[in-house]
């Protein structure tokens, strides 16, 4: 069944309207209304979420496809025919595509003969932790599901190739936040005064050692201050200051140690500046961990669909996904679509207010989505 016009199609209209975490009304509506016009019963999931089973012929095993819904508060640039009309808000990640190229499975699903369940899982709000995929699990959407499958589009892998992942995948990607307490004075009398601004300068230049002398060289880290607030007028010392930042780790020991590194070297900063602090470290999306045999699964197929030379076997990333909540529940795997093309001119990263995928990959996305979970469902 041919259906690469109607995933353009589908995804260049989810481009057009796109809608952040938990507000993906429209998106839900259009769903819904493609799934009804596929002789579905669809209903609503995880407030904006949309979950429905295509039912084979004969019982079997039920094998779910994930697609997130969310996008990204970011201003587009591009100048297309679909670029976006919900001005400060993009599908910068690709989340369009995913649904879309769900669709095109559902499509291709509802006019062959096979054995068991596909379940379709749309989820809202991948982009705003702590995300989407625990409400799905809570509200019911893992029951009965004997496999889970989902993939993302990655502008930085060449269009059409697929990324397949043995194990861990994707980071813990958790955030910190510090708030540091001083005395402030006036700038011509900072003897008078704690100098709360100099303490979490310290810090934030301190905390870099955590990686480079505290963590084994042999595992992977990322410690990242992304913001510092602190002051509001040029000549009045700080009496306050905020500092946030993330945390990625490969494993869940080097996690308990960066953690308890960032207390440690806090409580020496303020020990030394007189500075008194608050600290809070908030556990974000877990490992993303694939299941050896579904990964299998993935491989062979991607092998059949685009040959041998175009499946890669990357290092994880540091990235976080909340697929890997469903990854804890039931057996599963994920994997990345390359979508670049530089021929094209298509090489902005995600998040990029410029970012765009190679439609081309599409189709080969929704092959390998298509015959993976196929053979999930004899597995």
């Amino acid at each position: 069944m041919e259906v690469e016009p109607y995933v353009i199609s589908m995804r260049r209209k989810f481009h057009e309207y796109p809608e952040l975490s938990f507000s993906e009304h429209k998106t839900a509506q259009i769903i819904e209304e493609e799934l009804k016009a596929m002789g579905l019963n669809p209903r609503r999931i995880a407030q904006t979420g949309v979950i429905a089973d295509i039912e084979g012929e004969k019982d079997g095993k039920t094998v779910a496809i994930r697609a997130d819904m969310d996008a990204l508060p970011v201003f587009e640039e591009n100048e297309l025919p679909y670029s976006s009309k919900n001005k400060g808000v993009m599908h910068a990640c690709g989340h369009d595509a995913h649904m879309a190229m769900a669709l095109g499975v559902a499509k291709i699903f509802g006019e062959k003969r096979f054995r068991g369940r596909v379940r379709l899982l749309f989820q809202p709000a991948e982009e705003q932790p702590p995300g989407g995929a625990l409400k799905l699990i809570e509200e019911g959407a893992l029951e009965g599901v004997n496999y889970i499958l989902g993939q993302h589009v990655m502008s930085n892998i060449p269009s059409g190739h697929i990324a397949v992942y043995y194990g861990t995948m994707m980071a813990n990607s958790d955030k910190f936040v510090v708030k540091i307490h001083g005395k402030g004075g006036h700038g011509s009398a900072p003897h008078e005064t704690v100098d709360a601004l100099l303490a979490a300068c310290y810090y934030t230049v301190t905390l870099q050692a955590i990686v480079s002398r505290r963590v084994d060289p042999l595992k992977a880290a990322v410690v990242s201050v992304g913001t510092l607030n602190a002051g509001y007028r040029f000549n009045i010392i700080a009496a306050h200051a905020e500092l946030t930042g993330t945390v990625r780790t490969l494993d869940d020991d080097t996690k308990s140690l960066v953690k308890s590194e960032l207390k440690r070297i806090l409580e020496g900063v303020c020990a030394a500046t007189g500075t008194t602090y608050e600290f809070v470290y908030e556990d974000g999306y877990p490992l993303l961990v694939n299941h050896e045999s579904v990964a299998k699964v993935i491989e062979s197929v991607a092998r059949e669909v685009v040959g041998e030379q175009k499946v890669l076997h990357p290092p994880p990333v540091m990235g976080g996904e909340d697929f890997g909540y469903y990854l804890k529940k039931v057996p599963g795997a994920f994997y990345f679509l390359g979508v670049g093309n530089e021929k094209k001119g298509i090489t902005s990263p995600q998040h990029s207010p410029t970012y765009n995928l190679d439609e081309d990959a599409l189709k080969i996305g929704v092959e390998v989505l298509y015959k993976s979970t196929l053979k999930l469902l004899s597995h």
